[in-house]
């Protein structure tokens, strides 16, 4: 970080260069330096609870400094992006949202059957996928979504990923991914 001293600065990068030794790394293995908030996702992807600098939690409300056009609060409501089609088309809706829908939750290695009372809610520790199939226009469709909740396990992204393909490997590599 910009407090460090050279002293730990060189400390860390013979922190470093010990562990490549010690991992069997080959020798040009690189040693990338980072600055202090300038962190890249796929550095922030290894700390489970990685916070920026003034990074915000949830939704939350929009707090600026100084004078700025007022932001108007619109609510959304996600069951009437089926009526306007203007918004079904914005957001990629492929029908009147009729179709049928098959929901698994993740569990270990497995794809587990989510109770349809409980669909629509999704929990932060968890991945999720969903089967979607549709008519539209006489032509019968898929898509296949993934949740990946935001404190899922590296295991849980993995097993979604993959059980993912898999769904659309037997269905005939026909259904679109999100």
């Amino acid at each position: 970080g910009r407090g460090a001293n050279s002293e730990e600065k060189k400390a860390a990068l013979k922190t470093a260069s010990e562990f490549i030794d010690k991992m069997g790394y080959p020798k040009h293995t690189q040693i990338q330096v980072l600055p202090e908030s300038g962190e890249t996702p796929l550095f922030k992807q290894f700390f489970k609870n990685w916070r920026d600098k003034d990074q915000t939690e949830g939704l939350g409300q929009p707090h600026v400094s100084g004078h700025v056009a007022k932001i108007e609060q619109v609510p959304f409501d996600a069951a009437t992006l089926h009526s306007s089609k203007a918004m079904a088309a914005q957001h990629g809706m492929e029908d009147d949202g009729s179709g049928k829908k098959q929901i698994w939750r993740i569990e270990g290695s497995e794809k587990v059957p989510v109770d349809p009372a409980t669909y629509g809610q999704f929990y932060g520790g968890d991945s999720y996928i969903i089967l979607y199939d549709y008519q539209h226009d006489g032509k019968r469709g898929q898509i296949i979504y993934t949740w990946q909740g935001a404190d899922s396990t590296q295991d849980e992204i993995a097993t979604s990923a993959f059980l993912t393909v898999q769904l659309d490997e037997e269905l005939g590599g026909s259904p679109v991914q999100v």
